[in-house]
């Protein structure tokens, strides 16, 4: 079976367009843009810590993900880590430590993690899934993964767009 590559995101300001008509992502810009029963996620890190075994906070300790924590925290919602291993690790998994850059994954492991992701995501009860990063172009690996899951993904940039939910 051949793969079909997902879509090319430019290094400019049309990766918006890209993502919105050829991916198909939504990108969130405003609060009433935000989906009701959607798994939050984000990416995994690079800086992780050297547990054996852990749960998403224990090893995704990098800056971005520390915001997305807290944020996810202060709102009690549902999320896992996009993953260049499990796919998806989900908030209440405790799994093997891992050290896989996402430049090492061919076109077939995004597929694998895909369909990873979607199978997981649907056995909890999600129908789509939003996905958080400030930048989309560092996101890219991620968008193919996602792309492959066949879920409904939108995007957010701004995570700070939530504390108008926690004001209310």
């Amino acid at each position: 079976m051949k793969l079909t590559k997902p879509p090319q995101i430019p290094a400019t300001k049309e990766w918006l367009n890209v993502l919105s008509n050829e991916y198909h992502f939504k990108y969130i810009q405003n609060i009433d843009q935000i989906p009701d029963n959607s798994l939050w996620t984000t990416s995994c890190s690079k800086t992780k810590s050297i547990k054996k075994r852990g749960y998403p906070k224990d090893f995704y300790v990098g800056i971005y993900n520390q915001l997305f924590y807290r944020y996810i925290d202060n709102l009690n919602l549902n999320y896992g880590i996009i993953s260049d291993k499990y796919g998806i690790h989900m908030q209440h998994e405790c799994l093997e430590y891992y050290d896989i850059h996402p430049s090492d994954l061919t076109l077939e492991d995004k597929f694998e993690l895909g369909g990873i992701i979607r199978e997981k995501v649907r056995d909890k009860g999600f129908k789509q899934l939003i996905f958080f990063y400030p930048s989309p172009l560092q996101s890219k690996p991620y968008f193919e993964i996602l792309w492959y899951s066949k879920l409904p993904v939108y995007y957010i940039s701004k995570i700070k767009l939530l504390d108008e939910w926690i004001k209310d």
